[in-house]
């Protein structure tokens, strides 16, 4: 198993999951993105806040928006600059920018904290990486991509639900190969919209890859967060306690800084899942608990 954390011991009955209990944790997304043909920098600006409301809406305290300056016929800075007129304050957005580093000069003080590399370009994480900047690369079926991605050293895979193609199986289970080894041996993280990836959610890897210590996250994709949880809940049995390993490991492998990944597990998701807790299951050592789980996202 990979590196997990010590979740508060959830009360229980707080432990079936219910709509209404899923619905109010805080969540956190690495992979958004937004339907829309706006171009004026104005229309930009209201679509872009309108997805940032309905993120909101649905708990989500951190997230990370995936857009694309060539979707919308902008420049990078244009779109960069829309993004920040749009911000809310119930909601600490980010803007993960799709091109090459040509295509995508922003200013210092947009709210850019990542670029997409364009499909079957990892070649392009190179330039990105001479200046300290993180990638991520939506990965095909192929999974070739996903050695590519690795060898290039790109910080974040999009989708790689291909990851089980270079899995084997002996006496002893299923082992991950060279390549999906290394993955998961340097925690790159892998980011899922479960829903949108398999016809049958029961035919999804997500749980197999746990299990076997892969850092996993969860994005909306075409529903929401809450929705995505809830299916995971009725699939795979997850609760509370699957649900605030996936939100731990989205903060600490967000493209934000240590300070406001720390800030955000110390002051809004650890508080939240604490009080779903049961004093009476967790006796005294329950706020040492929190404080180991907070500091293991800097070790």
């Amino acid at each position: 198993m990979g590196r997990m954390h010590d979740a508060p011991l959830i009360s229980p009955e707080n432990k079936d999951s219910a709509a209404d209990v899923v619905a109010k944790l805080p969540k956190v997304s690495l992979f958004e993105t937004i339907s829309s043909t706006a171009t004026a920098p104005e229309d930009l600006t209201a679509t872009i806040r309108k997805r940032y409301e309905a993120l909101a809406a649905d708990g989500v305290v951190y997230a990370e928006l995936h857009l694309d300056p060539a979707k919308f016929d902008v420049d990078a800075a244009t779109l960069a600059d829309a993004a920040a007129a749009a911000r809310i304050p119930s909601l600490d957005a980010r803007i993960v920018l799709a091109g090459t580093a040509a295509e995508t000069a922003v200013s210092a003080d947009a709210p850019v904290v990542g670029y997409s590399l364009p499909q079957g370009q990892v070649g392009a994480a190179a330039d990105f990486r001479a200046d300290f900047l993180p990638t991520q690369i939506l990965v095909g079926e192929d999974f070739a991509e996903v050695e590519r991605a690795a060898q290039a050293g790109v910080n974040r895979l999009i989708h790689p639900i291909n990851m089980i193609d270079d899995f084997t199986a002996n006496i002893d289970g299923i082992l991950p190969g060279k390549a999906s080894g290394f993955i998961r041996d340097r925690h790159i993280p892998l980011v899922f919209t479960p829903l949108e990836e398999s016809e049958d959610l029961n035919d999804h890897p997500l749980p197999l890859l746990q299990q076997l210590g892969f850092t996993c996250a969860i994005s909306s994709g075409e529903t929401t967060l809450t929705n995505q949880f809830l299916a995971l809940s009725e699939a795979f049995g997850y609760g509370l306690e699957e649900f605030f390993d996936l939100t731990v490991k989205a903060v600490e492998n967000s493209f934000a800084d240590q300070e406001s990944r720390q800030h955000l597990l110390e002051t809004v998701i650890l508080p939240a899942y604490e009080e779903l807790s049961d004093p009476e299951l967790a006796g005294p050592d329950t706020e040492e608990s929190l404080a180991d789980a907070a500091e293991e996202t800097t070790d």
